[in-house]
């Protein structure tokens, strides 16, 4: 796998993981309750650090790949009320289309 692809399933990994806890504790906590904020919280922060960190590095997609899946996921992500992975899917297919234009 390209070293350009482990940032980013990382983060979804980590946000995966971090909303299956928050789903574990959701049947004994209250909708509420602060440690499910917290973990969702938690873990789209770390998501979205991952993206920008996918975004800003050097990596092998050119620029205007990089720049054109941000803007494709995050018109799907408000598209579709929110839901990072939509946004996040359509972001890595317009990446993988520009990229395969540009060369």
């Amino acid at each position: 796998m390209s070293e350009g692809w482990f940032p980013l399933l990382a983060a979804i990994a980590a946000m995966t993981l971090l909303r299956g806890l928050g789903m574990a504790l959701a049947w004994r906590l209250p909708p509420g309750h602060p440690a499910i904020a917290w973990a969702a919280a938690v873990s789209e922060a770390a998501l979205s650090a991952w993206v920008v960190l996918a975004l800003l590095s050097p990596g092998p997609w050119p620029l205007a790949a990089r720049l054109a899946g941000a803007a494709i996921a995050l018109a799907t992500f408000m598209a579709t009320g929110r839901r990072l992975l939509p946004g996040l899917a359509t972001g890595l297919l317009a990446i993988w289309v520009v990229d395969a234009l540009l060369r």
